[in-house]
C-alpha cells in the first residue's frame, strides 16, 4: 500500500482518501463536495504554476488549492504505467481506451493480473517493460493507457 498526499499525485493516478487533516469550514465544505474517507479520487491536472490542482471525485471535477490538497492523505490504487518507478515489479490492473487498445495490449501479453517489470521510462524514449521474460517497447501514449499497481 502506497500512501501519498493528494497534492503529490501524478496526472492520471487514482487513489482512495484515507485521512483529511483540514479543520473548520474548509473541512465541512470538502465533505459537502464528497471528500470523505474512502472516496476515490483521480488527479486530472495541475495548473501551469502549480496551484490549484484539478481532481475528479464522485463523477465531477473539483479544483483545490495545493495547500489544502497537501493535507489530504490518499492510498494510491492505480497509476499509469508511464508514471511508475523504474525497476519495480508491477501488476496490470486495467486499461483506459477502447476495445481496439485493449485487444492490442492483450495480443502483447498485457492482461489484467499480469506481472511486469519496468525497465526504462525516460521522458524522451519508449517505455520498456519485461513481461514473461520478453522485453517490449511501448510508446508513451500507449503506456499512459495501461493502469498498474506496485507490488
Amino acid at each position: 500500500m502506497t500512501i501519498k498526499l493528494l497534492s503529490d499525485l501524478d496526472s492520471g493516478e487514482r487513489g482512495r482518501v484515507l485521512r483529511i487533516r483540514v479543520t473548520g469550514t474548509i473541512r465541512q465544505r470538502l465533505m459537502d463536495m464528497g471528500m470523505v474517507n474512502g472516496s476515490e479520487v483521480e488527479m486530472i491536472r495541475v495548473a501551469p504554476l502549480g496551484d490549484p490542482i484539478e481532481i475528479k471525485i464522485k463523477g465531477y471535477d473539483l479544483s483545490l488549492r495545493k495547500e489544502v490538497a497537501s493535507r489530504i492523505e490518499v492510498e494510491v490504487m492505480e497509476i499509469p504505467l508511464c508514471a511508475a518507478t523504474y525497476g519495480k515489479i508491477l501488476t496490470v490492473i486495467g486499461f483506459r481506451g477502447g476495445h481496439g487498445m485493449q485487444r492490442r495490449l492483450a495480443d502483447m501479453g498485457l492482461t489484467p493480473g499480469t506481472e511486469l517489470k519496468l525497465i526504462n521510462c525516460d521522458r524522451h524514449s519508449p517505455v520498456i517493460i519485461e513481461v514473461r521474460g520478453t522485453r517490449l517497447a511501448l510508446g508513451r501514449g500507449v503506456a499512459h493507457h495501461v493502469l498498474v499497481r506496485e507490488n
